[in-house]
């Protein structure tokens, strides 16, 4: 215990480590989650579309106490390690702006190039989705929290410690973000969720806080599910 309590917090390759292992557990939850909701009568996908809200959900729940339980054997202060904080006012709005340009951008971009950023998984899940209200708990509220948690938390504040530094924590937590949203498709992850990813690693470093890319991540999905809505409704 002494020597895991030597340092304030985890060095670059425990950092690394840890944050492979805790993505590993939530895939393992989902993997869990997907097979205890599924039935003989229906195929995973199908399953994977009506139950995302509780998977989301659940596997979200369960990984970040994972995350918080390797924070805790360094740091007691969760607040401290994760940069819990209120952000400046004034960097919230900036950012804020920036995030409705980068999202506005990305929309227009999306309905003049349809057959390369258009994707079934957004449509398909929202339209087969058990209960809506789940589903929007799961991947508006619960999903975001832990991504953030992990990426421009635990491991931005691991890579920002190391020789990178901050900027560099930025484009590697980034990239790591755009790789496990590889469902999307590869113009998406390149030309969508790797510009939003630098503008939440931005928001994290700016503001000092990881409340702002919570709050930017949140505003992202939520109009993503409400485009989708009156699209399909």
């Amino acid at each position: 215990m002494d020597l895991i309590n030597s340092k304030k917090y985890w060095g670059l390759s425990s950092t690394l480590a840890i944050t492979v292992l805790v993505f590993l557990i939530f895939s393992l939850l989902q993997t869990l989650v997907l097979i205890l909701c599924s039935s003989d009568l229906i195929n995973y996908e199908d399953v994977a579309y009506m139950h995302l809200g509780v998977i989301s959900i659940t596997s979200s729940i369960f990984a970040s106490i994972f995350l918080i339980l390797f924070i805790r054997l360094k740091n007691r202060n969760i607040k401290e390690y994760l940069n819990l904080y209120f952000p400046p006012i004034s960097t919230t709005f900036l950012f804020l702006l920036l995030s409705f340009f980068v999202m506005s951008l990305m929309e227009y971009f999306s309905n003049l190039y349809p057959s390369i950023f258009d994707t079934d998984f957004v449509i398909e899940s929202y339209m087969q989705a058990k209960s809506l209200p789940i589903f929007y708990l799961g991947v508006v509220f619960f999903g975001p929290i832990f991504e953030e948690f992990l990426f421009r938390g635990f491991l931005f504040k691991g890579l920002q410690k190391s020789i990178i530094g901050g900027h560099g924590a930025v484009f590697v937590s980034a990239i790591l973000f755009s790789i496990v949203h590889v469902q999307y498709g590869i113009y998406i992850l390149l030309f969508m969720m790797f510009p939003i990813a630098v503008l939440l690693g931005y928001a994290r470093l700016k503001s000092g806080s990881l409340l702002l890319p919570i709050l930017i991540h949140m505003i992202n999905n939520l109009a993503t599910c409400l485009l989708v809505h009156f699209e399909i409704f």
